[in-house]
């Protein structure tokens, strides 16, 4: 294995460190469309997954990043900065899951087309699209509950039940 893995998951797991629960969520989310991107056999069909791989990983620098702000403007003592902070920290998360919900849809109609002998690659992606999109939604409560802003916390709940509605096909 590539030595940023290695890099990655031991400043994890220090104590202090910035990365965590959202950094997670977005590599899960990673792992699930690398898998998936796998499985495709064309490129062109694959190319979704790719960009969508690597957003992920961006956000995951980016969730580490945005709760050091977090952090740093509570230990400052400026509400108005908190807030700030806390609302992009809580925007990463929301981006990852929809990342991971579009990922579990190109798994859905993966599975029609897949052989069998590549079916539990594509139940390993589900599952990690899953645990992302799970895990950035308790993100996304635990920093509206941080966050103690009405009007934010509406919107962002909205967002949540549209994203989770079940799709009406026609």
């Amino acid at each position: 294995m590539d030595d940023s893995l290695d890099h990655f998951l031991k400043e994890l797991a220090r104590r202090g460190s910035w990365i965590g629960g959202g950094s997670v969520a977005a590599v899960s989310a990673a792992l699930a469309a690398a898998l998936l991107e796998k499985l495709i056999a064309t490129p062109v069909r694959a190319q979704p997954l790719r960009q969508r791989r690597l957003a992920c990983l961006r956000l995951a620098q980016r969730d580490a990043e945005a709760f050091a702000r977090v952090i740093q403007a509570t230990r400052k003592g400026d509400p108005h900065e908190v807030q700030r902070a806390l609302k992009t920290s809580t925007e990463i998360p929301w981006q990852v899951f929809q990342h991971a919900q579009a990922i579990q849809r190109v798994g859905r109609r993966t599975q029609r087309s897949l052989k069998p002998k590549f079916r539990s690659d594509l139940a390993c992606a589900m599952a990690l699209a899953r645990a992302s999109g799970d895990s950035a939604r308790i993100l996304i409560r635990t920093n509206l509950a941080w966050l103690n802003d009405a009007k934010h916390t509406r919107m962002m709940r909205r967002r949540l039940q549209v994203a989770v509605r079940p799709r009406v096909r026609s």
